[in-house]
Parts: C-alpha cells; structure tokens; sequence
C-alpha cells in the first residue's frame, strides 16, 4: 500500500511540475519560496489524497470486515471446542476391568522386569555386525541375542523375519507352558461337565487318554466329573504390524499355535486363532478396543501376543535409503487375561487392569481407585510408563497437564519408547504390557498424551 501511494505522489509530482514549468516559462513569471512549496509539494499531495482516497477506504473497509470475519471464527471456534468439553464432561466415564494371569515379556534389554531396570539404567543400541547400511558399514540394534540359536528349528520356508518372529512367538508359549497347561485342564473339565458332546471328543483325545485305565462302567466314569467354573474357550490374538499384513505367512503361524495348544491336550472347538495387523498411529486405539471386547466375554480366557522385529537385512535396506540413522530391534510380550467373571483353577490373579475412558486427568481415576493418598507417591521409584517421544514439547505439556493435580511428579516417569529404536508399530502396546512386570508392591500407571481421554492403572489389588 505504501509503494502505491508513494508511486502515485511521485507521478503527480511529476505531472504538476511540467506543468507548472512550462507555464512559469511562457509566461515569464518569478516564482516565490511558497510558491515552490504549494505547487511541487502540497498540490501534489493533495491530488495524490484525493487520487487514492477511495482506494485506501477500500481497503480499510476490507480490513474491517475480515477482522469482523476473523473474530466470529474464533468466536465459533471457541464455541465447538466449548461444546466439545462439554460434551465429554457429559459423556459418561466408562471402566474396563481385566484380570491378568500370566504376563511375560523380551527384548534385547532382557525378559521381564529386567527391561524395565535396564531402562532405569539406561542402555543404548550395540553395533550389529550382521546388518549394514546402504554404505556396507555396520548399523546399531537392538538384537535379541538368545534365539540366535533356536532359528534353525524353524521352517525354512518362511522369510527371515517371520523365522525371527516365529521363534519369539514359541519362546513365549514355553514361558506360559504351565498356565496354559491349567487353562487346558479347565477347559477339559469343563466340557466334562457342562457339554456331553465335547466330552466325547476329550474322552477320545490322545493327551488325555490313560492306557492304564479300563472303561468297564461309563456310569462310574461320568460319576467322576466334578463341577469346575465354567470355561468355554481360549482366544489367542496374535498382534503384528500392519506392514506384515500382505506378507506374513498365517498358514505356518497358525499350525505353530495349533500344534502346541493340541500338544497341551485342547481340541480344537476350545481354542481360536485370530490375527491383528496394527500401525504405529493406531495400534493403542485398537488395543484398548479388544480389551473392551475381552471384557464382555464371559467363560472365556484370552491370550494375547504382540511381536515384532526388523532384525532383517532385507527390512533394513527398505528403511535406511528413508533414514541413514535408522536402529531396528525387535520385541514379544504375552499375557493371559480374562474379565472379572471368569475364574480359573489353579492359576492365581498376578495383576489387575483398570482403564478409565472419556477422563482426561488422573486425580479422577485415582481418587475412583482410592489411590490419590498412596505413599508410593513420596518414593522415588518410578511408576508411570509413558508411551509417548520424551522429546516432544506438546506432548509432554499433556503429559503434565494429565497429572497436575496429582502428587505424580516427572521422576516417576519411565519412558520406554526410545528403548525400541525405530520398530516402533506394536511400541505401545510393548510397554502397556510392559506395566504387568512392575513389582507388585507398586501399582503402574500406563498414559499417552495422544490419547487423552484414557488412564490406565495396574496393579495387584484396588478397592
């Protein structure tokens, strides 16, 4: 705007001047000093005002009017966020309660709860000499170094990073052979008792027929049944990322499964095998909606296995041409749960799990569990598994509003993102679980700020 206004004064500087001169020439006329300022200073910039009057109030209307626009989409912006927290104030605060059986878990910072102190420890990636970058120079990972051995027993025909999987996924069923052992009797029993036609398949099922013993009296036999809770089947969720939905060979994952579930003594009306194929910006939504589904299952035992690995040169040349500091590693965690009506013989309640929706701070879901006064809060063992990028300015903001009026402080916090590298699709899900090896005198405290409406609490007993 002022380049236009100070183009048109020059131009009608110029104008009036030749003009003026001209005619001071022809007619021989003696100028004065006001004669100079009225005619090359005050005329020209009284034709240049009243040039660009209409222009300028042009503008300065259309100024007005969108400062006016402006404000009313504030006005409404701030309306429908308004409405918005309304609407979630209103919306009802929903619980899902699960039962935690057996819980288990590797990576390359160790099984179990040892994760969780090398992360108090801090540990970084090791530099593997079997993946190379694009240069042919050695790369970091996180390379689980104890199934190095066992993937020769694995099927040839499947690509490296299934074999790799794979072995993590049998490692994991022979850490709960003796839970999923019970979980087998059960089922047996109960079918036993409560169906005569599924008792007819135990009764002819090799794992559970005794040589030694003689069927003279069938009567006799029936007699022998005792009643045990009621427990219908047993689901196992294989969780994967969704860049193996195209790839992964669900043939030979299955038969794995189904041979060692059979091997246990299941037939196969009492187990089911379903697959999930999760991204890294969804996988924490769909989590939390199976477990809601799990809860709703009653007599019935889930086991959830969520794996991944891109220990694979072939993965890793896919990756680092995007990024030269790409660090693949590679992770499994196992749970067995069910909801707060199944009972299972046997088999003790290792954790619970609480997870409060539609709240967005901590203090509720505390105070709801009559945990807001825990001493465990004066202590300086850290608690809260945080799943989100520690360095990530607006997420820690969330991070420290959720728990602002807690006595929660930012040493309790323990982030396990960075201790996956760049694997990170199934990353939430890893330390949710991760939450079930915390010590049992503690309860854990699972968040993330990319999903504010949920908080999850875990521990041994609530009120």
């Amino acid at each position: 705007m002022i380049k236009l206004i100070l183009g048109t004064f020059i131009s009608m500087l110029v104008l009036v001047s030749l003009v003026v001169v001209f005619y001071w020439r022809d007619t021989k006329y003696d100028p004065s000093g006001s004669d100079f300022l009225i005619f090359f200073g005050l005329i020209p910039l009284g034709i240049t005002m009243l040039v660009m009057a209409p222009v300028i109030i042009k503008k300065w209307y259309s100024s007005r009017q969108e400062k006016k626009e402006q404000q009313q989409l504030e006005e409404q912006k701030r309306s429908e966020q308004q409405q918005e927290a309304e609407e979630i104030t209103e919306e009802e605060i929903e619980s899902v309660s699960l039962k935690v059986y057996a819980a288990s878990s590797l990576s390359a910072l160790g099984e179990n709860e040892m994760h969780l102190h090398q992360l108090k420890e801090g540990i970084s990636a090791e530099l593997d000499q079997k993946l190379v970058n694009g240069y042919g120079l050695p790369i970091l990972s996180y390379r689980i170094q104890e199934i190095e051995d066992d993937l020769e027993d694995v099927e040839s025909s499947i690509s490296n990073r299934q074999k790799r999987m794979t072995t993590l996924i049998q490692q994991q069923l022979e850490q709960n052979t003796e839970t999923l052992y019970q979980i087998a009797e059960q089922l047996k029993n109960s079918a036993m008792f409560y169906d005569a036609k599924l008792a007819l398949e135990y009764r002819m099922h090799p794992a559970w027929i005794n040589p030694n013993q003689e069927y003279d009296d069938e009567t006799t036999e029936q007699a022998t049944v005792e009643a045990v809770p009621r427990l219908n089947r047993l689901n196992v969720h294989l969780i994967l990322p969704e860049n193996l939905f195209h790839a992964w060979n669900e043939t030979e994952g299955s038969e794995l499964i189904h041979h060692y579930l059979t091997e246990l003594g299941i037939i196969d009306q009492q187990f089911d095998t379903e697959y999930h194929y999760w991204g890294e910006t969804t996988a924490y939504q769909d989590w939390i909606k199976l477990l809601k589904r799990i809860e709703s299952q009653d007599s019935e035992v889930s086991l959830l296995i969520a794996v991944d690995s891109e220990i694979d040169q072939e993965t890793v040349d896919d990756r680092t041409w995007m990024s030269e500091k790409y660090i693949p590693s590679e992770y499994i965690s196992t749970c067995c749960i069910g909801n707060s009506k199944v009972e299972l013989q046997n088999i003790q309640v290792s954790k619970s799990i609480r997870i409060t929706l539609n709240s967005n701070q901590a203090v509720k879901t505390l105070k709801h569990l009559n945990l807001d006064l825990s001493e465990q809060f004066d202590q300086e063992q850290p608690f809260v598994l945080v799943l989100d990028d520690q360095t990530d300015f607006k997420q820690l903001k969330k991070l420290e509003q959720n728990f602002a009026d807690t006595a929660i402080e930012a040493h309790h916090y323990i982030y396990s993102k960075e201790s996956l590298g760049h694997t990170q699709a199934l990353s939430k899900i890893f330390s949710f679980m991760l939450s079930l090896q915390l010590d049992e005198a503690l309860f854990a405290y699972v968040y993330s700020a990319d999903h504010q409406q949920t908080q999850v609490v875990v521990g041994t007993e609530f009120a």
